[in-house]
């Protein structure tokens, strides 16, 4: 495969392409007064040229689609301070939420010797699951177990 080297030309305008943008990105004042000095007949439409963009910008990715679900928050949350303390048991805590962070969460409850099961959307905030568990925990009877159940799925914060 024959390999067509650049002509001296390309070479020099490649080479003070980069020179401008290294000096662009130290210091963005200075940068135009040092490529005069040392290419005297540098203009500023030349300058400017250099600078541009040659190529499309990347797209950004958007929102996280994960963003809608009750565990999303609570991982951040262990994200973060795991970053501020170095606490292994918070990413461990936030591994295993993302686990299983689309899955509907299951709430099992106790009413004397009998155990219910009860499923909830995985889009409700995690907050309001634990604090439907805590109130489940001191029900006597299935009637008080259903209130319970029913003020969480009226008041639907999702």
């Amino acid at each position: 495969m024959n390999i067509k080297p650049f002509s001296p030309e390309r070479l020099h305008h490649i080479r003070r392409l980069r020179k401008a943008r290294r000096y662009f990105k130290q210091t963005p004042l200075f940068a135009f007064g040092r490529m005069v000095e040392e290419y005297p007949d540098y203009s500023f439409e030349q300058f400017t040229d250099d600078l541009r963009r040659r190529t499309k910008p990347k797209k950004r990715k958007g929102r996280s689609p994960l963003t809608r679900y009750g565990r999303f928050r609570r991982i951040e949350k262990l994200l973060s301070e795991f970053r501020l303390t170095g606490d292994h048991d918070a990413i461990r805590k936030a591994i295993r939420l993302r686990k299983h962070l689309v899955h509907p969460y299951r709430v099992q409850f106790r009413i004397g010797k009998d155990r219910y099961e009860h499923c909830f959307s995985a889009l409700i905030p995690i907050e309001q699951i634990e604090e439907l568990v805590s109130s489940l925990s001191s029900v006597t009877s299935m009637e008080q177990a259903q209130q319970h159940i029913d003020k969480l799925n009226k008041y639907k914060t999702y």
